[in-house]
């Protein structure tokens, strides 16, 4: 059973978290805390999953907040997402997750679950958003060494296609997909799935006119159209 942790600095919604989490059948409540300090002294080796609601005053960039606490667990952000606090920035800067303050308790069920599992889960809410801030070219972002059917390979892939059905789209055999993965990830030194399409999103090669060509099966993406 995978450990949970809570950040939450307001007393009554971290009581909620606490008690809508503490029933989750596949997540065991370990620790709750006001702020990442508190989190990391209580256990400084580390979460599963730490459930992260941002302050509504904070004005550090994910960069800070969520890079500090990606060390020590998978981050599923909980948060209002104002102009400041850009989706495509907390995916970035290593977060699996973004949920909005607005979210349901039964969404906030699944994110958990998908991240538990090792997944990326983004609001249907957020979705939009998302695109839009994709349409923006990423500033300073270097290419990777990647030769333009693996580009093509990983842009398919971070939608959640299979080995099979990538194939099918770009011509190849299944082989010639797997043996593109295989390099793919040895280039870019990623392991699983989620750091392959956080990867691909820092890149910025899911452009908006892309992911509207495909249904997006990524957890927590709503189907195209």
């Amino acid at each position: 059973m995978s450990q949970l942790a809570i950040i939450e600095q307001q007393i009554l919604v971290r009581r909620g978290l606490e008690s809508l989490l503490s029933n989750h059948p596949q997540v065991e409540l370990a620790a709750v805390a006001a702020d990442s300090a508190g989190l990391r002294a209580s256990n400084p080796r580390g979460y599963d999953v730490i459930v992260y609601g941002v302050p509504q005053a904070e004005r550090r960039p994910f960069s800070e907040t969520v890079g500090a606490l990606a060390g020590i667990g998978r981050v599923l952000i909980l948060a209002e997402f104002t102009q400041l606090q850009p989706v495509t920035d907390a995916l970035r800067a290593g977060a699996f997750g973004c949920v909005g303050k607005q979210a349901t308790e039964e969404e906030l069920l699944r994110a958990v679950s998908a991240v538990a599992q090792g997944g990326v889960y983004v609001s249907p809410g957020l979705a939009d958003r998302m695109l839009s801030e994709l349409r923006q070219p990423v500033a300073g972002a270097a290419s990777p060494a990647l030769a333009q059917r693996e580009m093509e390979a990983l842009r398919w892939l971070a939608t959640g296609l299979t080995h099979g059905q990538i194939a099918r789209r770009m011509g190849l055999t299944e082989t010639t997909v797997s043996t593109y993965v295989k390099r793919i990830r040895s280039k870019l030194n990623v392991g699983n799935k989620a750091d392959l399409t956080r990867k691909a999103i820092q890149l910025g090669l899911l452009s908006a006119e892309f992911q509207s060509s495909v249904d997006a099966t990524v957890p927590g993406f709503p189907p195209a159209a």
